[in-house]
């Protein structure tokens, strides 16, 4: 009997685990394609931790290679997910639709998806003396999904390209929730944890180019400033930010290396550690954050990032709307080569923070695909 194909797509796209699942109840499916690829995952880091009862693995990373039938993109692309979230934001949209690895796939990139470690597949060591903390469905709305209806910053209200109405027992809403997971509460943990396990995962399959969001945006800086020539380009999606200090739900005074709370290698090299950067403040051309805190001159260079090409990249109605602009200036004073992507400033409007997720997400990522291709090749 010939093979139905049909069937043996849909068995493949369940396999490979990029084929849309069954739908909840009042869950609007699609029924866009899926990618097929070629699909493998294997872990980088970590180490064996004596505990009373043995020894358990602890600080590996969990990593999703997703290969196209035809591959014909030099460099791969790591994707790397914010705070309380897994690679899962990469797959399928919280819509039903398709999402980014899809996108990216079609271009024919080979695609590497991971889980922070701490975090999803990336297990916890409970007797690590750290602890985990989670995000409720009330942050969740106000800041990410359902911002027009809160106006907790300026920007907020020009949000409208979130499917549904972001808002609890909204079927899309809750299916993105749903997907919202435990994270390590302390940044300076898990900022260690990462560059050693991002910096293991490059040396292992080679130079790549790091697309990164929010929390996680920060971790290219961590990872090229060991491993620079293993890093092609970066894309960082609205990272964490702004330097030195918190902006728009606190004030608190953080990050002393600029963009990190460990250090980052500078020229000349700081010599306290506690206070490394000396600093000042300059105006900020933002509604809802009147200044930046960048270095005082002369700025020390970030030697290991300046020669790879950077792109930050922000929407009109998210909270880093407010304070990006800081981040883009304190990247250029300490000697990095960076362009600044307003969606907004380009015809692309409406967007919040979770880019990936939104019904225009494809045509995001066709942007960040046409500067892949003019600044890194």
């Amino acid at each position: 009997m010939p093979l139905n194909w049909n069937y043996v797509a849909a068995g493949l796209l369940a396999l490979l685990g990029l084929g849309n699942s069954a739908p909840t109840q009042n869950f609007p499916s699609s029924t866009v394609g899926e990618a097929f690829a070629a699909r493998s995952y294997f872990y980088v880091g970590g180490n064996y931790v004596e505990q009373g009862s043995g020894h358990v693995f602890s600080n590996q990373m969990y990593v999703e290679r997703l290969v196209p039938l035809k591959p014909t993109q030099t460099w791969p692309l790591v994707f790397i997910h914010g705070q309380g979230q897994t690679g899962t934001n990469w797959l399928n949209k919280p819509d039903g639709g398709a999402g980014w690895a899809t996108f990216f796939l079609n271009q024919g990139y080979v695609v590497y998806i991971i889980d922070q470690t701490e975090r999803g597949r990336s297990a916890w060591n409970p007797s690590g003396n750290t602890t985990l903390t989670t995000y409720s469905a009330e942050i969740i709305e106000q800041r990410f999904t359902a911002s027009q209806n809160f106006s907790l910053w300026p920007q907020a209200g020009l949000h409208t390209q979130w499917p549904g109405s972001g808002l609890m027992h909204d079927p899309i809403f809750d299916e993105y929730y749903a997907s919202n997971v435990e994270f390590q509460s302390n940044a300076v943990v898990q900022e260690t944890k990462m560059q050693a396990a991002g910096s293991a995962l490059l040396r292992k399959i080679g130079p790549a180019i790091l697309i990164a969001h929010s929390q996680g945006g920060l971790m290219p800086w961590l990872i090229a400033d060991v491993v620079p020539d293993l890093v092609k380009g970066i894309i960082a999606i609205e990272p964490t930010g702004p330097p030195f200090i918190e902006a728009v739900f606190s004030s608190t005074t953080t990050r002393p290396w600029g963009l990190t709370d460990i250090p980052l290698t500078y020229s000349p090299p700081p010599t306290n550690g506690t206070a490394p950067l000396q600093t000042q403040i300059v105006a900020n051309n933002q509604s809802g954050l009147a200044t930046c805190i960048i270095q005082a001159a002369p700025a020390r260079q970030l030697v290991n990032l300046k020669n790879i090409p950077v792109l930050l990249e922000t929407s009109e109605s998210s909270y880093h709307a407010v304070y990006d602009g800081c981040t883009f200036q304190f990247l250029k004073q300490a000697g990095v080569s960076v362009e600044w992507l307003q969606l907004g400033e380009i015809g692309i409007h409406g967007n919040g923070h979770l880019h990936f997720a939104e019904k225009n997400s494809d045509e995001i990522a066709g942007v960040l695909q046409r500067w892949i291709k003019k600044a890194v090749g």
